[in-house]
């Protein structure tokens, strides 16, 4: 069976977390019964969380690094701007500072270490809101899970 690349991995968390940015559940309802609340990522350096099960979401909760988990949050980096950059810049720049950052946190540099990083970017609401905090997280490829934290470990612990 065929794996997804990293890139393909990435698109599918950014657009399901994108999509959770326009889904109910906040109770602050839009057009067609949709959240006009976006999707926010609040979680510190050292964050398990899973891959949401729906996009119909506004957060994800974390969960313990010892056991099987999607994605771990390695790093928070401070984009600027006045202006919304637009998704696809926002995105570049929130990818750029989270590979600078992926070797201190994982101990080798993205592409030795067989993970794949997926920054969570400000929507352009949060980011006229003074948003412009990207979290840069890491999975593994295709299905596998994560079973303890990355932190250090040089290799995928799948």
């Amino acid at each position: 069976m065929r794996r997804p690349s990293p890139a393909v991995v990435a698109l599918l968390l950014l657009v399901a977390l994108s999509a959770a940015a326009c889904s109910s559940g906040s109770g602050d309802d839009g057009p067609e019964g949709r959240s006009t609340e976006p999707f926010s990522l609040d979680a510190d350096v050292g964050t398990c969380f899973d891959r949401p099960a729906s996009p119909d979401v506004t957060d994800v909760a974390p969960v313990d690094c010892d056991r099987p988990h999607d994605f771990e949050a390695y790093a928070l980096v401070e984009l600027e701007g006045e202006d919304f950059p637009g998704e696809e810049d926002i995105y570049g720049q929130g990818l750029g500072g989270c590979n600078e950052m992926f070797a201190a946190y994982v101990g080798v540099p993205p592409g030795q270490s067989g993970l794949v990083v997926v920054p969570v970017t400000p929507s352009a609401r949060q980011w006229e809101d003074g948003e412009r905090t990207v979290t840069c997280t890491v999975t593994l490829r295709g299905p596998d899970r994560l079973e303890r934290s990355v932190e250090g470990s040089e290799q995928p612990q799948g």
